[in-house]
């Protein structure tokens, strides 16, 4: 049901992220997802412009982080999981 309401792959990205206390670089968040590289990263740029989320390099890894913002949604999301389930 929550597939009728919500687009899955950026929800489960969202909810994924709000795992503060994982270093979620993009690889890990597309392989965690089931979701391809290459959306998981246009995906989070989008996030980034939109200041969802925070991207910062360490090396050649690329860490993102949720935003205040960020986690409001990534909750709201979660919540609405819970509620059609």
């Amino acid at each position: 049901m929550f597939r009728a309401f919500v687009r899955e792959k950026p929800a489960r990205i969202l909810i994924t992220l709000k795992d503060a206390n994982t270093s979620w670089h993009l690889s890990k968040i597309a392989r965690s997802t089931e979701t391809s590289y290459v959306y998981v990263t246009k995906f989070i740029s989008d996030l980034s412009r939109k200041g969802i989320v925070t991207i910062e390099s360490k090396g050649k890894l690329r860490i993102a982080k949720l935003t205040d913002k960020g986690v409001e949604i990534a909750n709201l999301l979660e919540e609405i999981k819970k509620k059609l389930e």
